[in-house]
């Protein structure tokens, strides 16, 4: 079974893309399979943390009697 990717394009400060580097190096991918790995596991953390902020804010706001 294969994932359905979709491509994305995006700019690094220098820093940034020196450090993708030596990860990519280190974990024996290239650089597209790096920022891949990287970003989905930043985005899917992230999606989760307001996931759990909206459903936390949502208890907080809702009076006595509608809980």
């Amino acid at each position: 079974m294969s994932v359905e990717l979709n491509a994305v394009q995006t700019r690094l400060p220098v820093d940034a893309f020196d450090t993708l580097r030596a990860i990519a190096e280190i974990n024996d991918q290239d650089l597209g399979e790096a920022a891949r790995v990287i970003l989905t596991e930043a985005l899917l953390g992230r999606g989760h943390a307001v996931k759990v902020l909206a459903d936390r804010l949502s208890r907080a706001t809702k009076s006595d009697k509608l809980r």
